[in-house]
C-alpha cells in the first residue's frame, strides 16, 4: 500500500516556492484530515457505533438518590407545569 501521506509531506519539504508550498500544504492538510475521519469511521463500524462509559466512582451523600442500572430519558419530560 503507498502512502499518501508520506509523499506530501515530502512534497511539501521540498518546495522552491509559496505557491507550490500552499498547494502542497493543502493537499497534506486534506489527507491527513481525511486519515482521521477514515480512523473514527473504522472505530464506530468495529465498535457497531455505541459509546461506552466506565464510572468508576461515585459518592452520594447523606439525603441524596442514587440510580444503578440502565437510564434512558425521552427527552420531553412528564408534561406537567
Amino acid at each position: 500500500m503507498k502512502c499518501f501521506a508520506g509523499g506530501a509531506s515530502r512534497r511539501l519539504a521540498h518546495c522552491e516556492t509559496i505557491p507550490q508550498q500552499d498547494s502542497a500544504e493543502r493537499a497534506f492538510n486534506k489527507l491527513t484530515r481525511t486519515f482521521a475521519a477514515q480512523v473514527e469511521a473504522l472505530k464506530k463500524y468495529r465498535t457497531g457505533g455505541q459509546q461506552h462509559v466506565a464510572v468508576k466512582h461515585v459518592t452520594v451523600n447523606e439525603g441524596g438518590q442514587a440510580i444503578v442500572g440502565n437510564v434512558s430519558h425521552g427527552g420531553q419530560g412528564d408534561g406537567k407545569k
